[in-house]
Parts: C-alpha cells; structure tokens; sequence
C-alpha cells in the first residue's frame, strides 16, 4: 500500500435542526453587518437612554412639585389659622368695647369704673395678660392689673397710631411693653365710641406671645422645618425652633419675610442663611401678620430623592440588563454569521460539485475542486474521496487532501476492510474506525504516522448502489453532529456526480453506436433514395414510350382506317385512346406525390387570402360556382407547395358540385391559439362520414370514374404537403349535401 494513505481524513456530522428562532436570526444575519448591528444597538440605547433622562426629569419635576405644594398647604393653613385667631381676638376686643355701660362710664370720664368691668377679662382668656383703657390722646388711664403705669401717655407708640388712625380696630406689631415684668407681647386695641358715634377713648388687650402661639407649636414641618410668624414690619412674633424665646427678633432681613414684605406670597427654593438651598413657604395672613414655613432642601426633598434614587437603580438594572442583552445578542450574532459562513461554503461545495455535473466534468475534476474546501469545513487534518472496486475488494482514491497538498486521480489503492462493514455502508450507516483496533499492518502504520487515529466514513450511495465513501480523520474520536450533517451532504452530491459520470459514459457510448448506425443508415437510404430516381426515370421515360406508341397508333389507325371500321371498332379505338392518356395522367400524379416526400419545403410569408383569390381565378373563370372568399390568416410555407392545396381542394369542390345549377364554394379560415385553421366547403354530392379515412389515400375513390374523373392522388398530395408543414387535414360531409375540407398549420408555420 502506498504512504500516501497516511493522509486519510477524519469526518464531521448530522446537522441538528435548527430552529424557527434560528433560522430567523441568520436570515437577519445577511442584511446585518457588525457595524449595522453596533449602530442599531447604539441607536437603542440612546433612544432608550434619553426616553429614561425625560422621564426620570419629569418624574423628579413632579416629585419636586409635590413637596412644594405640600409645604405651601402647612404655609397657608396656618396662615389661615392664624388670621382666624386674630379675627376672634379683634372680635373679643369689638365686643367688650361695645357694652353700653361700660362706653358710657368711658365717655363720662369715669375710668375706674369701666376699668372694672374689664377685671375678669385676664381670667377669662388666658392668652389675654392685661387690659388697659386709654383716652384720645393716648395717656393710659386705668390698666387691669394695675402695672403702675397710668397717666403715661403713648402717643408715640406703634398700638396708638395704629388704632387712632381711622379710628378702627387693630392689631400691633410685637412690642416689649414698658411695664414689668417686660414680656414680649401684641394688642388688640379698639376704640371706645359715644352714642353720636365720635371716640371717647381705647381699649386695649394685651396679649402675651409666648401663650397665644401654642396651637403653632402644633405644626409638623418635617425634619429641620421652622415655622414663622413675623407682624407687619417683620419682626417675629413666634419661632417654632424656639417657642419661649424671650428676645425680639428682626427677621426683615430674612428672604422669605423680603418677599412678604415686598407683597408677595409663594413657595420656593432660595439659599438659606448657611448657604444651603432651603424651602421657603410664605403666605401672609390678615390683620398684617404672616407666616414663613421653612425647611432644608435636603430634608424637604428626601422623599423625592428617595424615589428617583430608586429609580436610577431601576435604571442601571435595567441597563445593565440591556447591555447583556446586547452582548448576548451581538455574541449570537457573530455565532450565527459564522454557521451562515459555513453554512455559505456549504452551499458553494454542493454547488461546485452540481455546476461541474452540469459541465460534465470527471469525478476526478469535481473531487479535486471541492475535498479542500470540505476539508477545511471540516476542521479536520485529512479528506478523502474514495472510489469503491467491490468486485476487486478494493478502494482507490479519487481526490484526497492534507493541510499542505491535495491529491487528484487514481494510483492509490487499498482494502477496502479499512472503510469498516460494507454492508452497513450499503445500509448509508456511518462508519467510526479506531486505527489502533485495525489488524497489524502496513495500512495502520501508515494511518498512525499520519497521525490518523481515528477517521469516519460517510457513504456514498446513488440509486441504492454503493460507489465509494467520504472519509475525514484526525487525531480525536470526537465528531461534531453539524460537521457529520456537511459530510452527508458532500458525500450525497459526490455520488451523484459518480453516478453521473458513468451514466454519462454510457451514454456516450451509446450516442457513437447510434451515430455508426446512422451513418450506415444513411448510406442505405442514400442507395434507396438513387433506386427511387432511378425508377422515377424509368416511369418517366421506359413506361411513357410503350403508351405514347399505343397512343400514336392508335390515333394513325383512326385517321387512315377509321372510315373501314364499323361502329364498334370505333368504339374501341376510342376505348384505346382513353386509356393511354389516363394511364400517362396516373404516372404524372404518381411522380408528383412522390417527389413531395424528397423535397423540403421552403417557407416564406404568404398571403393565403391572396393565394386562394390566384387559384379560383385559374379554376374558375368560365364562373361554374358562386365562389365566396373571406380573409384568410397569412402563413409562414411554401408558395408552390400551398398553392397545390388550394388547386387540389377548391378542383374539388368545383368537380364535385358541377352538377348543380346553384353550384356555392366557401372558401374561410381562423386564428386558434394552436395555429391556423384554413377550408373549402362546397354544397356537392358530399360523401358518408363513414367512409372519410379513405379520402386521402393514394387511389382511393368513393365514386366512379363515369360520374367524376379523376385518379384519387389529389387529396393524397394535399395531405402531403400539409403534414410536411407540421399540420393536419380533415374532412366533414353529408350525402347530397356538400362537403367541408380542412387543413390546419402551425403558428411556426402561420
């Protein structure tokens, strides 16, 4: 055995199913590069990624809306409630002052009295800490209780000028008030008016701040939430940071208190006294007070933050989610354009091989043009196509190729014991060989220092004959089923490519055998074709003298003799003479009908309605028939040879409807999709249907020669002709009623 058998090859296997999904994604895989499928990911991500800015914007926008709302509703309840307290304490001080015996004792000067009247007020409000009556001018006059003030006049203070200046009820700002203990307070001070409606003096109640403001302590801002309440000049009347705070303080300056001061109202976010981004709700109340809730940004927002940091989280899942999807995808990608490369070059192998089929190329030449490529394919260091001599018991190589060379055509032979059960192969069952399980011998050294250890062989079978095997090997038994799946297929292509070429030699042995027999045929037919000519010669010359000798006599013997010979001899003669000249119009029709099957026709554009007007103008001139001639097709034939037809048909119908004195000829015809259709009909003696086959026989008659002269080769001829053109010719009659006679060519030949 050759060394060149150490480069046996090692074999792939059963493609697996792929499924819909699979097959899906690689024919996405054709219109999709890399580069497109990057950009399409990018392209994703950032419409996903500004869709996620946008709502996490509008969710933050919205969140941060609600905080805000929330903190102006705290801001504007305790506005309101704080108004509301105001309102009461005005309407407490409106209601004592209008005591009818207690304005009069005013407006009578008698301020003790009055003041006594108010004694039980402290008691009976507990946030009220003193009551004090006050002429017109401003000078206290009596105090419950006495904090000896009175005879002080308070002209100048903030409480006077605000209740003396349209002389109506108010509330003061905060103030420290002169007698002690100094306590920070506010009054509500209203005018004392007489029956005429003038003012007669003031009364005032003194209300301590730090008692009034306990509902305020109340309010729950939130971690770090301040509330404010300042009077009309700023100062701040309650601090819930602070509740018992004894000094005064000067909150004018303060940002939200500006903008009360400035009159507005509102809720925003402005840098606090640290330089912290604070919330300010600021609401102004009546009677001149408002309230500011603040609250750090930091604090008030810590919901807010808490959600939108839980949707980043939810962001970054769902893109790291995304991303891996990408890679996952991009991997699944890159897989399947690499099983559709294979599956590509799997393609062009079976293709090769079909293409070289097609060109009929050896088995040789398709082996060699394709055992690289699968081996490649493959994966594997060794592919061979072997060719089966089972009558020898023996594999000979037909391409075989290496990592470094590929080997074509015949000179390496082996047993075929190493391609494992035969009959098995017969069964198209696979066949895995372990080198180191064969017999000791030159084969399994040379495979083990090719280092072929294990090697698989694929069948290959065309029409249940096996005709050799493909085999593939290497130094691992393993064998991936897609690899074994491309193997079957090459090995299936292959033996038809075998197959073919041995049906292809047999073919052409047997196109040389039938073209010997043709060239002895043709010889054989040329000698036939000459005995032809030469007996057409012979009719022509050899049987035409004998009868113009006959002829000719006869006719001296009627010139001469005629006046000797009585009725009957007359008669004879004439009998003679008739039957020569038939005899010589039977040779002439003879000839003709057989030169129509040595000639071929020539085909030319015809125009038949033109054809057919020529014939009957020949036929018919003394008028024997009313002719009627439709437009006819035109046809693609022989001029002499279709001019024969029309002469033959319409002679016929002329001789066969001569009898009648309304003797009518019809001559027609129509396109069909199969081709032209052409007739001659006639209103004649017509015939028996029964008898039509016999119409275009050579002699073949169905009157009497006494009733219709003629030799039955007429219609012989026409059928002649038309079936050389490839058409056909029919005919349709009824005794005593005429008869139609048709023939029909092909759209070649129309």
């Amino acid at each position: 055995m050759s060394s060149r058998l150490s480069d046996l090859p090692g074999e792939g296997g059963f493609s697996t199913r792929r499924s819909g999904a699979a097959r899906a994604l690689e024919r996405l895989t054709r219109s999709v590069t890399p580069r497109v499928a990057y950009g399409l990911i990018a392209l994703l991500l950032a419409g996903l990624g500004i869709l996620a800015l946008r709502y996490y914007a509008s969710a933050r926008a919205e969140l941060t809306g609600v905080a805000m709302e929330r903190r102006a509703a705290i801001a504007q309840l305790a506005a309101a409630t704080l108004s509301e307290r105001l309102d009461r304490m005005v309407d407490v001080g409106v209601a004592l002052a209008t005591r009818v015996r207690f304005a009069e004792l005013v407006a009578a000067g008698q301020w003790e009295a009055a003041v006594k009247i108010m004694k039980s007020v402290p008691t009976e409000f507990r946030f009220v800490d003193r009551v004090y009556l006050a002429d017109v001018s401003g000078t206290l006059m009596a105090d419950v209780p006495d904090l000896n003030v009175r005879g002080r006049n308070f002209a100048h203070s903030e409480w006077y000028q605000g209740v003396s200046q349209d002389w109506k009820p108010s509330v003061s700002g905060v103030y420290r008030r002169t007698a002690l203990p100094r306590l920070a307070v506010f009054g509500v001070n209203v005018p004392i008016v007489d029956r005429g409606g003038a003012p007669v003096g003031i009364l005032g109640l003194q209300v301590r701040v730090e008692d009034f403001f306990d509902w305020a302590q109340a309010i729950d801002v939130g971690e770090g939430g301040v509330v404010h309440v300042v009077d009309h000049r700023g100062i701040a009347a309650f601090d819930s940071s602070k509740p018992r705070r004894a000094e005064i303080v000067d909150l004018s300056a303060h940002p939200a208190v500006a903008l009360l001061l400035g009159g507005k109202s509102g809720v925003e976010v402005l840098p606090g006294p640290g330089g912290d981004e604070t919330v300010y709700a600021y609401m102004a109340g009546r009677r001149g007070w408002d309230v500011v809730v603040e609250q750090p940004a930091a604090s008030a927002f810590a919901s807010r933050d808490a959600q939108l940091r839980f949707v980043l989280l939810a962001y970054a899942a769902l893109a790291a989610f995304l991303v891996a999807a990408a890679w996952l995808w991009m991997h699944e990608l890159r897989r399947a354009r690499r099983s559709l490369a294979s599956h590509a070059e799997r393609l062009r192998i079976l293709h090769e091989i079909d293409r070289a089929v097609i060109a009929e190329e050896t088995p040789e030449a398709i082996a060699a043009a394709v055992v690289q490529p699968l081996r490649e394919l493959l994966g594997t260091p060794r592919a061979i196509v072997n060719r089966f001599d089972l009558a020898a018991g023996e594999v000979e190589w037909v391409a075989a190729a290496g990592r470094h060379r590929t080997h074509v055509g015949p000179g390496v032979r082996y047993s075929i014991r190493l391609m494992g059960d035969v009959e098995a192969l017969r069964r198209n069952q696979l066949q895995f060989i372990d080198v180191s399980a064969l017999p000791a011998g030159p084969e399994s050294a040379a495979l083990l220092a090719s280092d072929v250890r294990y090697y698989t062989v694929v069948p290959m079978l065309a029409g249940g004959e096996l005709l050799g095997a493909l085999s593939f090997g290497g130094p691992s038994p393993a064998v991936q089923d897609e690899h074994i799946g491309i193997a079957r297929e090459v090995a299936a292509q292959l033996a038809i490519a075998l197959s073919q070429a041995r049906l292809l030699a047999r073919v052409r042995e047997h196109a040389a055998e039938l073209e010997s027999r043709v060239r002895e045929r043709t010889v054989e037919l040329e000698a036939t074709n000459k005995e032809l000519e030469s007996f057409s010669y012979s009719v022509s010359h050899d049987l035409r003298a004998p009868l113009r000798a006959v002829d000719g006599y006869a006719r001296m013997l009627e010139e001469d003799h005629g006046a000797h010979l009585d009725e009957e001899g007359r008669r004879l003669l004439a009998v003679v003479r008739g039957s020569s000249m038939r005899m010589g119009q039977l040779i002439d029709d003879l000839l003709a009908f057989s030169k129509l099957g040595r000639r071929a026709p020539l085909r030319r554009a015809l125009d038949m309605t033109e054809l057919a007007r020529e014939v009957v103008g020949e036929l018919n001139g003394a008028g024997l028939a009313r002719v009627e001639l439709s437009a006819l097709p035109a046809a693609s034939a022989d001029p002499g040879l279709l001019r024969q037809v029309w002469s033959n048909l319409v002679g016929n119908a002329l001789k066969y409807s001569g009898k009648r004195k309304d003797a009518r000829i019809e001559i027609g015809g129509r396109a069909d999709p199969d081709g032209n259709v052409y007739w001659v009909r006639d209103n004649g003696v017509g015939f028996d249907m029964r008898y039509a086959a016999k119409l275009f026989g050579v002699f073949q008659r169905l009157h009497r020669e006494e009733e219709f002269p003629g030799t039955g080769v007429g219609l012989a001829i026409v059928q002649r002709v038309v079936v050389r053109h490839g058409g056909r010719v029919w005919a349709e009659g009824k005794p005593g009623e005429g008869a139609c006679f048709y023939f029909s060519l092909p759209r070649e030949a129309a």
